[in-house]
């Protein structure tokens, strides 16, 4: 038993060996077939992270320019950028793009067309319209001003707003260019109101919207009104100041209703609805009206209910209170104000210096007659003609360099002098200078030409001999000829220097301190002291001009601002050339320029006096309206598109008005703050808005309305037509008093009596005699000579014995002549010229101008 049982413990503990020992086998097995695989392993991972690398680097190292068919928000951040900010062309985008990563390594797959970018940019565009709302409805005032111009005959209107933040901050948004079929005030408030609906349209009906604010909000916050000195831009000011009174009125009114308990609105509900009945006539006229009539009725009732409540309400506030809620400024551009003054005293028919020539029996400029005009004056001496090209033709230091800008910087850059007159600047001076461009509308460009010509005067005589010797002909051309003799002229050097020196003493200084780098104040409404400075100065220099003349005259004492003067060369070389050439009424000239200058300033300061409304603000009005001191930036957004649209054509104004407000408005930064869904319904309201065709409409309109103003005026050469059609079937049944002798019998006849001259005879016997004058030849007067048109009145014909005095006189100047014919002592001429009896009243003003300079010239 023992050894078997010990036998059977020895076999148990074998075969626990032999299990353990194949244990440890196929452990080792796995081992090593662990160790075996480790390299394969290693090769594996090695594999996979250089793949993992490689994918990263290629993520790194390419760009996708849509994800899923769609262009990612910050690529369209950046598109955008590159179009507006950098003026990339949107048809070269992708390829600069491409170009651009290739260079660092990058691979850019896909594409975006021409009009994706270009819808790219119009998001932009309305970012910037909700940017701008946003922050108007934070702000404590916004100011506003626009500026207008043509373009191929089309009215153009650029409209910029300034919000005043409460920490009286600024920030100046530009709201775009809209194109418009009239320059009419009307029309000018019908843009803005349409250019601010649509941008409260735009931010209420995005997810970013969580305000009720509406349009009128934006009216109740302007503060401030800035244009230039049209009346067109006055009466704009005068019409948004009853809007903004109405509207607020209005808002006041639903403010009263809305705290008003419910049992009031019944009885208010039924008074408007009375007043709708009364309004359209009565219930029977009530019942005939269709439900649309009825339902505006009911709404215009409601409206001036609400707006009576509002004025009721606005009638308990204190008057400080009723001025800081009406709060409404009108302020002038200053660059305009010195313009005005400027052409005042210059470009007017009678401007100051030029009378002066003429009240002090001096000759003065000569003229500079145009070559048609100048053949008039010289081969038809004594005639018609003759005395109409005087008449019409001027002369002065700002004709001639109005005509050298055209000889030395003309506005066709194919054409002209300019480049030959820079190398021969730089030749004999060193100096490469470019002469000021009077052929386009640029500020102070007249008075820097005065002040060119009058330090380089020997060199651009000169310059036109060389000129002159370099044609085969060997003659200057008229305008060169003209300018030879202009520079040449004794009595245009006096205004050359005088323009030169007021220049840099007067004008000069008051823009720098209006739009200069140190100026000490950038709110319009602040600068009445500026102004008064001005007048001072122009008031101390008319009383001695020798303080800018004199040739010991210092700075301190000749310069508005006592700074020295901008350029001290012009100013020296001014004082030597009234030596020189013997200028000995410089003084006078400046005294006359001086005192014409205090009469425009009359005209073009009026904001600041003390009876008007900037007077009686507090200075917390004065920040909330705070004004731009000129209005450079609508002039150089017009400037901007004017000069786009000459290098890209077919581009849009709405294109190119959203560029620009996403460069002006800095809306980059705020566009990238936009969430996705409001990104999506900007993509939206973008292509809902191609998709309309609202810009093919705007044309179409120019259209209907130029369509419009043709009917009207054919209508009108018709009606006059007619009209003397008529005029003269009646002159001609008439039977004219033949004698002084028959008018005084007539005369005599008692009211009622046969042959009793009524006024109506009287008129038609006057307007025979116009319509069948007689004129001696080589005499300008006619027999008809100093009847007036028929108008009653002052200022017409008078009453019934002034009539006949006129009637007396005609007879007896027709028989003198008459009779002189007769005997031989004369010849005669009839010039038929039919009057009307009644002059036609046909309303409304004539929208269009021939010209750009014509419609500024009748504005200013």
């Amino acid at each position: 038993m023992g050894l078997k049982a010990e036998g059977s413990s020895l076999r148990a503990d074998i075969e626990s060996q032999i299990s353990a020992r194949q244990a440890l086998s196929k452990k080792l097995h796995v081992v090593n077939q662990k160790v075996r695989r480790i390299p394969d392993r290693l090769e594996t991972a090695a594999t996979k992270a250089s793949a993992k690398a490689k994918d990263e680097i290629t993520h790194l190292f390419s760009f996708t320019l849509k994800e899923k068919g769609v262009v990612p928000d910050s690529t369209r951040d950046m598109i955008a950028d590159l179009v507006a900010l950098d003026g990339v062309r949107p048809s070269k985008v992708v390829g600069v793009l491409k170009r651009i990563a290739a260079k660092l390594g990058i691979a850019v797959s896909g594409d975006a067309s021409d009009r994706t970018v270009r819808r790219i940019v119009k998001e932009g565009g309305i970012a910037a319209q909700m940017q701008f709302v946003e922050a108007v409805g934070t702000s404590k005032g916004v100011t506003a001003s626009s500026d207008g111009t043509t373009h191929k005959n089309i009215n153009l209107e650029s409209r910029r707003a300034t919000v005043i933040n409460q920490d009286d901050s600024k920030q100046t948004f530009f709201l775009g260019i809209g194109m418009a079929i009239n320059h009419t005030s009307e029309k000018q408030l019908e843009g803005w109101e349409e250019l601010i609906e649509a941008a409260y349209q735009i931010y209420r009906s995005s997810p970013r919207c969580q305000t009720a604010d509406d349009a009128r909000d934006f009216w109740l916050k302007v503060t401030g009104w800035h244009s230039d000195h049209a009346e067109d831009q006055k009466k704009l000011f005068r019409l948004v100041a009853a809007m903004k009174t109405r509207l607020e009125r209005e808002r006041r009114g639903e403010r009263t209703l809305a705290q008003m308990a419910p049992a009031q609105w019944a009885d208010i509900l039924f008074n408007v609805s009375q007043a709708a009945v009364a309004e359209a006539g009565g219930v029977t006229a009530w019942e005939q009206l269709e439900d649309v009539d009825r339902l505006d009725r009911h709404v215009a009732a409601f409206t001036a209910f609400t707006r009576e409540l509002g004025e009721e309400e606005f009638s308990k506030l204190t008057p400080e209170e009723k001025q800081s809620i009406d709060l409404f400024i009108w302020g002038g551009c200053c660059m305009h104000k010195n313009l005005n003054v400027f052409k005042g005293d210059l470009t007017l028919t009678s401007p100051p210096m030029q009378e002066w020539w003429v009240d002090n029996g001096h000759t003065g400029p000569l003229k500079m007659f145009n070559r048609d005009n100048a053949a008039a004056a010289t081969l038809g001496a004594g005639t018609d003609a003759a005395a109409r090209a005087e008449d019409r033709t001027v002369g002065g230091a700002i004709k001639v360099s109005s005509l050298a800008g055209a000889i030395f910087r003309h506005k066709d850059r194919k054409r002209g002098q300019q480049d030959t007159l820079r190398y021969f600047w730089d030749y004999e001076t060193g100096l490469n200078i470019c002469f000021p461009d009077t052929s386009n509308t640029r500020f102070q460009s007249h008075a820097g030409a005065c002040e060119i010509i009058t330090v380089n005067m020997e060199l651009l005589l000169q310059f036109l001999v060389y000129v002159r010797e370099n044609k085969g002909s060997r003659t200057l051309n008229h305008m060169e000829l003209n300018v030879q003799r202009g520079l040449s002229c004794w009595a245009t050097r006096h205004e050359f220097v005088v323009i030169s020196l007021l220049n840099q003493c007067v004008d000069v200084p008051y823009m720098l301190e209006v739009r200069g780098p140190l100026r000490a104040e950038d709110n319009l409404l602040r600068l009445g002291p500026l102004h008064k400075k001005v007048r001072a100065h122009l008031e101390k220099i008319a009383a001695n001009p020798e303080i800018i003349t004199g040739a010991d005259a210092s700075f301190e004492a000749s310069t508005l601002d006592g700074k020295m003067w901008q350029h001290p060369e012009v100013v020296y070389a001014a004082r030597a050339r009234i030596a020189e050439w013997n200028l000995e009424h410089v003084d006078a000239l400046i005294v006359a320029y001086c005192k014409g200058a205090l009469l425009a300033w009359d005209r073009f300061d009026t904001e600041w006096r003390a009876d008007g409304p900037i007077a009686s603000l507090s200075q917390e009005n004065i920040e909330r309206a705070w004004l731009e001191v000129t209005n450079d930036g609508n002039e150089s957004e017009l400037g901007i598109y004017r000069g786009a649209a000459k290098s890209a054509p077919n581009m849009s104004l709405e294109f190119h008005s959203a560029m620009r407000m996403y460069k002006a408005n800095k809306t980059s930064t705020f566009q990238s703050t936009l969430d996705p869904q409001t990104r999506q319904a900007i993509r939206v309201h973008v292509r809902t808005e191609d998709a309309s065709g609202a810009s093919r409409q705007n044309k179409h309109a120019q259209v209907v309305h130029m369509k419009a103003v043709a009917d009207m005026n054919t209508k009108r050469d018709d009606d006059k037509k007619e009209r003397a059609e008529k005029v003269k079937d009646i002159l001609a049944k008439v039977i004219p008093i033949s004698s002084v002798q028959e008018l005084d019998a007539a005369a005599k006849t008692n009211r009622g009596a046969a042959g009793y001259l009524t006024i109506a005879a009287l008129d038609l016997q006057l307007d025979w005699h116009i319509a069948n004058a007689v004129q001696e030849v080589n005499l300008d007067e006619t027999s008809a000579s100093g009847i007036p048109k028929a108008k009653s009145g002052p200022k017409g014909r008078g009453n019934r014995d002034n009539r006949c005095e006129y009637l007396r006189d005609a007879i007896s100047k027709r028989g003198d002549i008459l009779e002189r014919a007769g005997a031989g002592l004369c010849s005669i001429v009839v010039e038929p010229a039919p009057v009307l009896l009644i002059p036609a009243q046909i309303g409304g003003a004539q929208d269009g101008y021939d010209s750009e300079p014509e419609y500024y010239a009748r504005q200013r």
